[in-house]
């Protein structure tokens, strides 16, 4: 499982060559050097397995007025990553896919969370109309670890009451 990714905000136009570097380094290059390490381990064992990554919604869509570019770039990269990754590992009996949520109640968000304007915009464009839980970003993960998430491969689960299907 590769939980590991960083947001740095900066427009377009002050995006400077180190944040991006940084992201591309923690967001995407991390990913593929732990997704090659854990299948040379995988196909080592000769008993298949599962690899699982973590995106956000912002691999598929971008955020309006605000500076997501190097964000958006690489975990939109993570997808392609999750994609081809399944593509040559299935032979192997290796499974990879990603989930990708949206806001999810953490510490992390609950300082935002408190801004009404910034609620307010998230609990508006979400169709279920609430801040996801982090069991219910835990429960697709366990299935797609699970044996019955043995046939799913190359697929990305966005778990954000509906945002991307309404976008």
């Amino acid at each position: 499982m590769n939980c590991v990714g960083i947001q740095r905000e900066q427009p377009i136009l002050e995006v400077t060559p180190e944040t991006f570097d940084l992201m591309y380094e923690t967001n995407l290059r991390a990913a593929m050097f732990l997704g090659q390490a854990a299948a040379r381990h995988q196909i080592a064992a000769g008993r298949g397995g599962r690899q699982i990554h973590l995106l956000s919604v912002r691999s598929q869509l971008a955020l309006r007025g605000r500076g997501y570019s190097a964000y958006c770039a690489t975990k939109g990269g993570l997808l392609m990553l999750v994609r081809q990754h399944a593509v040559e590992l299935a032979p192997h009996g290796i499974t990879v896919n990603g989930v990708a949520p949206t806001f999810i109640r953490s510490d992390r968000i609950a300082p935002h969370m408190a801004r009404p304007a910034f609620r307010d915009f998230v609990l508006e464009r979400n169709p279920l109309g609430r801040i996801g839980d982090p069991i219910e970003v835990a429960g697709p993960v366990v299935a797609l670890a699970a044996d019955a998430g043995s046939y799913i491969t190359g697929q990305v689960v966005y778990i954000d009451g509906g945002v991307t299907a309404s976008q």
